[in-house]
């Protein structure tokens, strides 16, 4: 570490040095050594064009990014009492970023440091084109390489940006994690050169002994945490970024594997990307391996420099870091109001009230603020870089085909490597059908019979409906933080992915329903007349299953949270299950709960169930003769014939199916607020 933490990179305040990085050789490539050079002109572009060389990570296009005057507005709603007392909604602006200006140059490690809600994750969001929240305002100027532009989203192709948390398939391996994005974002290299890559990178992200372990989640075991973080940053490093950005990557690891992850970053600074992280509360040794610290309270910058001077600055201005302390344990206690408190306590003001520890927080913050303003960090933030850069195109990496047949792959191989899964869910629907076996055998032919009958078969179209509405909403809902990561990194479209995951689950969409008709079939006696009966049924549980599986992704779809979505299952199934024909006849529906009747999967696999059974068996009902037949499906009102229930499950079906598709599309490309657009709030 001694050599790592003496490292000091001087581009922010050294224009030759600059300009001497810029025309760098190419060649001169370096590797954890103390003297760095930040910027190295390589072959190999963040599209993945051009030749292969020795190193994984490699920047040809370095980026500085400027920013000024930066003021970012958000309007929230909130209830004030009116002059008569009445509760009325007022739309308030609150500041989150107040007149920013700051830089961010090639070659560097810089940690945004701050305490919570002090604006440090909304600027990192605002740099790296992530801000999503559309109830904001923003002002001032942006600059890449001296270039002033409207939308950083226009460079996306050579941003990277690392969440706090790590989304990732747990199926996969890391090292089928980085094919896969390789095979979606590098479309100019070669098979073998993209399996070079994707080696190459797992040995300098240190993955060499865990490269083919699946990387796990809460229900399968997998990589460590450490391991589990490295991988997700080596997704991103795949396009070789000249721009890095990291929410917090040490958040719930243990302090040996945090600066772990620390010192990875900071040796891809070393190889030229610039590098930027939030970073929560860091360990002494980890605040020695940042190179450019920057420090927010309450939406001012009140430091931005290099770390190892932030002491002596503080020092300064009045405020001394007690020796042998972290000085970011110390700076954090300085941007905070419990610091501040502590420290009156200390000196003897035990009683001191809120509004005077807040009023005395505001005069320090404004110290601050002032000092900071008045410094030489100020001075040094104009950019020096003007080397031009080129925007994204419109198309995607590789072919809407491709990413189709990737993503189809990826869906199967996932299904087939959680067997515990197809297990749970075979065994469940196993215990229902022997359920309904032990409960409606025998069956019956008299007015006994018809109603055993239909018992038995409204309760297989509700095993099936409802086993097929939980499953699909908790596949998707653990699916959807990583195909909305996935699609902020466009790495493909909503078609092929959409596409892609209904074609790999269909075999198991057959598998369940199949499986319950094959148990209680012959087992209660159905309709034993033809070969056929049977067939039908089957058919008639999968559309239903298929109605089910449509339904429950439109509602995983809609609502984000999976315990919210499986919470809401009843109330939003049961009317549906209730006016189904069963428990009421449909002639008895009212009028204004029609419309409930007619998209019920369950009224429409009971009848299709119904109209099979009942074909060809004949009953004695109770208000007639012994040998005068009656009609089963005239008493549980069923009109439509087998084409219409078979229809109504298919098109309902798929019209949950195309509504979930466009939701995708609305969730997935959500609308992000413009640079120096104004917002025109109502009060």
């Amino acid at each position: 570490m001694t050599d790592l933490q003496t490292i000091q990179i001087n581009t922010a305040n050294n224009q030759n040095e600059v300009d001497s990085l810029q025309n760098k050789n190419p060649r001169d490539s370096v590797n954890f050594e103390p003297k760095i050079n930040p910027v190295h002109n390589l072959n190999a572009n963040a599209n993945g064009n051009g030749a292969q060389s020795s190193k994984a990570i490699e920047i040809s296009n370095p980026i500085e990014l400027t920013w000024k005057n930066l003021n970012i507005d958000a309007f929230v709603k909130k209830q004030v009492k009116t002059e008569t007392g009445k509760k009325k909604t007022v739309t308030e602006r609150r500041q989150i970023l107040k007149n920013l200006s700051g830089t961010l140059k090639p070659g560097q490690f810089t940690a945004i440091l701050g305490p919570s809600g002090c604006g440090k994750t909304t600027l990192l969001n605002f740099l790296s084109g992530r801000l999503v929240a559309n109830n904001m305002e923003i002002s001032g100027s942006l600059m890449l390489n001296s270039q002033e532009i409207t939308d950083i989203d226009d460079y996306s192709n050579q941003i990277a940006y690392v969440m706090q948390d790590d989304i990732l398939l747990a199926t996969f391996t890391p090292t089928e994690a980085f094919k896969f994005s390789a095979d979606l974002r590098l479309k100019n290299l070669s098979e073998q050169q993209k399996m070079e890559r994707v080696m190459k990178l797992i040995k300098e992200l240190g993955l060499t002994k865990c490269k083919d372990t699946k990387i796990g989640n809460a229900m399968i075991r997998g990589v460590s945490g450490g391991e589990r973080k490295r991988t997700s940053i080596g997704v991103e490093l795949l396009t070789n970024p000249a721009m890095l950005f990291l929410d917090e990557p040490t958040t719930g690891l243990d302090s040996s594997t945090a600066l772990q992850v620390v010192e990875l970053l900071q040796s891809l600074s070393h190889k030229g990307v610039n590098v930027v992280s939030t970073i929560h509360q860091p360990s002494s040794e980890i605040f020695d391996s940042f190179e450019r610290l920057i420090l927010i309270c309450r939406g001012n910058i009140i430091y931005q420099g290099e770390a190892h001077k932030a002491v002596d600055y503080f020092t300064a201005i009045g405020h001394k870091c007690p020796d042998f302390s972290n000085p970011s344990d110390y700076f954090m206690k300085l941007m905070n109001e419990e610091g501040l408190l502590i420290e009156l306590m200390q000196k003897g003001q035990l009683e001191i009230k809120d509004e005077e520890v807040n009023a005395q927080f505001e005069q320090r913050l404004e110290l601050f603020v002032n000092s900071y303003k008045g410094s030489d960090q100020v001075k040094i933030l104009e950019p020096t870089f003007n080397q031009s850069l080129q925007k994204n195109d419109d198309s995607f990496n590789v072919s809407i085909a491709k990413q189709f047949l990737l993503l189809l792959k990826r869906s199967f191989i996932s299904q087939i490597r959680n067997p515990m899964d197809v297990l749970m869910k075979s065994v469940q629907m196993i215990i229902f059908a022997i359920a309904t076996v032990i409960v409606f055998q025998p069956l019956g032919e008299g007015q006994s019979g018809i109603q055993n009958r239909s018992g038995a078969l409204f309760f297989l179209a509700t095993m099936n409906a409802f086993s097929s509405i939980q499953g699909s909403i908790a596949t998707f809902s653990v699916e959807r933080p990583l195909f909305l990561r996935e699609r902020l990194n466009k790495s493909y479209s909503v078609g092929p992915y959409f596409w892609g995951k209904n074609l790999a689950e269909f075999p198991f969409h057959l598998l369940y329903p199949i499986l319950t008709i094959v148990i209680t079939y012959y087992s209660i006696g159905l309709n034993d007349e033809s070969a056929k009966y049977f067939f039908i049924l089957c058919a008639a549980m999968i559309c239903t299953f298929f109605y089910g599986t449509s339904y429950g992704l439109l509602i995983s779809v809609i609502i984000p949270k999976m315990e919210v979505a499986m919470a809401l299952v009843p109330v939003l199934v049961i009317p549906f299950m209730v006016l189904g024909g069963f428990f009421v006849n449909t002639n008895n529906i009212p009028d204004y709960l029609k419309w409930i009747e007619y998209v019920s999967m369950f009224k429409y696999g009971f009848q299709a169930a119904a109209l099979n059974e009942f074909d060809t068996v004949n009953f004695t009902c109770y208000d007639q003769t012994k040998n005068e037949p009656c009609d089963p499906l005239a008493q549980l009102g069923i009109k439509e014939s087998m084409g219409a229930n078979f229809g109504a499950l298919i098109a309902l079906g798929v019209g949950c199916r195309v509504i979930a598709y466009f939701m995708m599309h609305l969730i997935s490309t959500p609308k992000r607020p413009k640079l120096n657009e104004k917002k025109q709030i109502k009060a």
